[in-house]
């Protein structure tokens, strides 16, 4: 009764069902069964332990191989998965059709090993717990799509699943990336009692990992050790912030409605402030959505606008100057919106009453949620982020600001959103003082006319640079969410240097030197290359040839330590701008250090750094994310590097607080101002955020590009691959790290309060959020370093 390329299967004389029963994992039992006269048929089979019922299921789970065999739709799969304590208790496993006593298969003993085809964790994927409800892992590519589902399941109960989502690298990053997942748990679970968790993929094999021990409460530790001892707490609510630092509780970018109900915002602060309202658009539906949502503002009596706009991003300024002049006239605060947006409760109070509570503010802006308003999702923003600011214009589509700076900039011709936001930074080194972040969801955007957007903005931009006196070219992008553009200023005029520290790599060296020859030839840039001395003779003729086409090479004996080379080669070197390089980057195209020399055409930014990619296209550094287990974590690495990134992130530039230095070009004198490299405390790891930071706290500004192509080979970063000794480097270096930064890594000012320090960042919402107080972009003053370390 069965197709000739079907699985092996049972067909019974007794009834007219074909099956299969298997134990395919540990906790695993899988199988099929279905009836050949009755295609359309699901039967539900009951699964028992020595005879007494432990669960039921539909068989309805897609089966390829059964479809492959021209068997109806293949829908005739199940899966049950076993709690612990009943693989433990051994017994005999038994499935039949529920209440119809048929057996589909021999009994399955548990005390005997699980027969499974190949190695099930191995094949089917990994899982970790991330702290809270929160798992994360990876599928084997190239499965089943039956199986490209993760599922969690706690006492044999199916818990919830999900399809995956996002990617994870593999080897040495050229193998296609791994299918990854996000999955969070239920708030039930959050007891404080510990569960054992067991993952499978979606045909019940377990994952690698798998079962997990999780414990979650369902409040922060801390506060619930506050609230059980009181003033005494001490010591125990110090353990308890570690605990919630180190594994904190996240929830899914998609409960960001309960999210915000159950962690809302202070209510503002206003105390006789007066606040006007200009609202962006002139299509009836949009603005009376956008003044229903203004109900709940501080004064009823606040004067409200309507300014013409077709796309609601423009507008005339007579019309704003004409509302400044007339209905608004001694207002302390102008909140300016495109209509349609729907505004939070409270919002523009909070905004209104940053400005009224900080003299120094010019313009406060918030964040945003979009999708439609029961299911939308966050897009939380940075503190000032003058690079981003300018070709994605994040914080233009809610602020407020003070109505003499409006008038000013609409006297001055500012005709849209975007060009009345940047106006407030023609001076840009009062832009650091005048430009406030207020965390906190302050509206959600309708859906954009991208291209309008994007016009909009590039014509802004544009204008802002000539206000500046700075030449430069703004081109459209592509922008997912929000508009986006990309600037080009004119490179600055330097000596470049470009610095490559290498060991015995002699393959990896000869494929970057050759990536990177014609880019060097235009720009006339010095090559140097530094290491510890090699016997290898291919390395020997390499080198050589380095030297026979004008490059210099360095010999420093002694260990091979990233910072201790890089620093002798920096102080070597001719070059007024060093570009650092590791000797695994591949550069695809010659575009990639002119558009470095371009982000160092602005005088305030001292560095520039690259999105680099695996060669399979999966990002390896979106830019470093203070914070998640109190150190830095690269983000993006769960993205494509076609993909837009969270909130378009990977189509723009930004100023993240660090970047890796496997490229990275650096002014030589912001480089030595800051004492270069620290080679001490961090000769391999954690050198990039140190310098990064130290180079911030300076005042300079480090950006993250991603309009290039740099492919970073080599292994997965994973410390599970280091040897005792490499990992307890890194233990060391990471405790530096934190004894430098410690205060800085609890509070990023390029990460968002808002979102979870999770590894990946940008992956879900902090629960409880971090502090949502107004802030600036600054870093602060680096710690001294305890003796010892």
């Amino acid at each position: 009764m069965t197709a000739p390329s079907a699985p092996p299967a049972i067909a019974h004389a007794a009834h007219p069902y074909v099956a299969q029963v298997e134990r395919s994992g540990p906790a695993a039992i899988t199988g099929f069964v279905y009836d050949p006269a009755d295609p359309s048929a699901h039967p539900v089979v009951e699964l028992t332990i020595d005879g007494l019922p432990v669960a039921l299921a539909r068989a309805e789970i897609y089966r390829p191989d059964l479809e492959r065999a021209g068997i109806g739709d293949g829908r005739y799969g199940f899966s049950f998965v076993l709690a612990p304590e009943a693989v433990s208790g051994g017994g005999l496993v038994q499935v039949g059709l529920a209440n119809l006593a048929i057996a589909l298969a021999p009994p399955i003993p548990l005390d005997r090993p699980a027969v499974t085809r190949g190695s099930p964790g191995g094949e089917a994927g990994s899982v970790e717990w991330r702290g809270g409800l929160h798992v994360s892992g990876w599928l084997a590519p190239g499965r089943d799509p039956a199986r490209l589902r993760a599922r969690v399941w706690i006492d044999g109960e199916l818990i919830v699943e999900a399809r995956p989502d996002r990617w994870h690298p593999r080897g040495r990053g050229g193998e296609p990336p791994a299918p990854a997942f996000v999955l969070h748990l239920p708030d039930r679970f959050a007891t404080g009692l510990t569960r054992q968790v067991i993952v499978t993929d979606g045909a019940g094999t377990p994952l690698s990992g798998s079962p997990l021990t999780l414990v979650a409460f369902p409040d922060p530790l801390e506060e619930l050790a506050a609230r059980a001892y009181g003033p005494d707490a001490g010591t125990t609510a110090a353990r308890a912030r570690l605990f919630d630092t180190l594994l904190p509780r996240t929830l899914p970018f998609d409960q960001l409605r309960p999210w915000l109900r159950r962690y809302p915002p202070a209510a503002p602060a206003l105390r006789a402030g007066r606040s006007a309202v200009a609202i962006v658009g002139d299509g009836p539906a949009d603005v009376a959505r956008t003044r229903d949502s203004l109900g709940d503002r501080p004064d009823p009596s606040w004067p409200v606008a309507v300014l013409p706009s077709p796309d609601r991003i423009g507008f005339d300024p007579a019309d704003l100057l004409a509302f400044l002049d007339g209905a608004a006239a001694g207002s302390d605060s102008l909140l300016i919106v495109p209509a349609g947006i729907i505004l939070e409760p409270g919002a523009p109070g909070r905004l209104a009453g940053v400005l009224e509570a900080d003299p120094d503010a010019r313009l406060v802006y918030g964040d945003l949620a979009v999708g439609p308003p029961d299911r939308s999702t966050i897009l939380a923003f940075p503190s000032f982020d003058y690079e981003r600011w300018l070709e994605q214009g994040y914080g233009a589509l809610v602020f407020a600001l003070r109505p003499p700076c409006a008038a000013e900039a609409a006297r001055a011709g500012a005709d849209s959103l975007y060009r009345l936001a940047n106006a407030q930074f023609d001076d840009l080194p009062r832009a650091r003082a005048a430009v406030v972040h207020l965390p906190g969801v302050a509206g959600i955007l309708p859906d954009l006319d991208l291209p309008a957007a994007t016009r909009a903005l590039a014509a802004a931009t544009l204008r802002h640079l000539e206000a500046r006196a700075m030449p430069g070219e703004v081109q459209p992008g592509r922008g997912a969410i929000l508009p986006a553009v990309r600037v080009t200023r004119r490179p600055a005029e330097a000596e470049v240097s470009v610095i490559i520290p290498t060991r015995d790599r002699a393959a990896c060296l000869a494929r970057c030197l050759a990536s990177i020859r014609p880019a060097l030839d235009r720009a006339r840039a010095e090559l140097v290359v530094v290491g510890t001395g090699s016997s290898d003779p291919a390395m020997a003729a390499l080198l050589d040839g380095v030297r026979a086409a004008g490059g210099r090479v360095l010999a420093e004996p002694g260990p091979f330590t990233q910072a201790r080379l890089i620093n002798r080669a920096v102080k070597s070197a001719r070059g007024a701008l060093v570009c650092l390089l590791d000797d695994d980057v591949e550069a695809r195209g010659d575009g990639w250090l002119p558009e470095l020399l371009s982000r160092l055409g602005e005088p305030t930014t001292v560095a520039a750094g690259a999105v680099l990619r695996w060669p399979s296209g999966l990002v390896r550094s979106g830019g470093i994310v203070l914070g998640p287990q109190v150190a830095a974590s690269p983000a993006m690495t769960d993205r494509m590097a076609d993909d837009a990134g969270y909130a378009d992130l990977l189509r723009v530039a930004s100023e993240p607080s660090a970047v890796t230095a496997a490229c990275l070009l650096v002014r030589r004198t912001a480089y030595r101002a800051a004492g270069g490299l620290d080679e001490r405390h961090f000769p391999i790891h954690f050198g990039a955020v140190d310098l990064c930071l130290r180079l911030g706290a300076r005042g300079g500004r480090v950006i993250l590009t991603p309009h290039l192509d740099l492919v970073h080979h080599g292994v997965c970063d994973d410390d599970r691959g280091l040897s005792a000794g490499a990992r307890a480097r890194r233990a060391r270096e990471l405790t530096a790290l934190r004894a430098r930064w410690g205060a800085t890594l609890l509070a990023d000012p390029a990460y968002n309060p808002l979102l979870a320090l999770s590894e990946p960042p940008y992956t879900a919402l902090a629960c409880p959020p971090r502090a949502q107080d107004p802030r600036r972009r600054s870093l602060g003053a680096p710690a001294a370093m305890p003796s010892g370390l």
